[in-house]
């Protein structure tokens, strides 16, 4: 067996910020964190990526956000699957370009409970990310990931929008058989 037999891949995680659609606002940049695992044969360029990704925000509110007062909160749950592209192998700098399909829970509430207390939905929608890390040793990645999605749509306590996002990430990880 050559050394181009097996998998290779990466496991990757997140620190973030997320920037949301005004259907949000004032509550619409919530921290982020996630994670992406891709693998593929170690030939091929391009790699399947499974993710989820959870971002959050509170914030106390003058007047009413999505029926509520006081402390609001929104809340975001989305696992992805698509595909990414890395173009380069056994180099220090790695870009990669990457596109998939989503499902996300969005919540929104009021008070200390609002994740159980509060109005939530879900919806289909699309991504693509671009990044570069630097391969630091045999296995470490660090590096910065944008990430956008786009086509979702949402109905929560009786305002239809949606959680499409722009972000921008801290990536911290590794990867294997590369």
């Amino acid at each position: 067996a050559s050394s181009d037999d097996g998998m290779a891949g990466n496991t990757e995680f997140f620190i973030g910020q997320t920037y949301l659609t005004d259907f949000f606002a004032p509550v619409d940049e919530p921290a982020s964190f996630g994670f992406e695992i891709d693998f593929a044969p170690k030939k091929s360029p391009v790699h399947v990526a499974l993710g989820m990704n959870f971002a959050g925000e509170t914030e106390r509110v003058a007047g009413t956000y999505f029926g509520q007062t006081g402390k609001v909160g929104v809340g975001f749950m989305e696992f992805s699957a698509g595909f990414v592209w890395q173009p380069v192998k056994k180099a220090f700098v790695r870009p990669y370009l990457g596109a998939g399909v989503l499902r996300t829970f969005a919540f929104v509430g009021a008070g200390s409970d609002y994740w159980i207390d509060g109005d939530t939905d879900q919806t289909f929608g699309f991504y693509g990310n671009a990044g570069i890390f630097f391969k630091v040793g045999d296995t470490f990645n660090i590096g910065i990931d944008g990430r956008f999605v786009r086509g979702t749509s949402i109905t929560l306590a009786g305002f239809e929008g949606d959680v499409d996002y722009d972000q921008v990430s801290l990536l911290l990880g590794f990867s294997w058989g590369q």
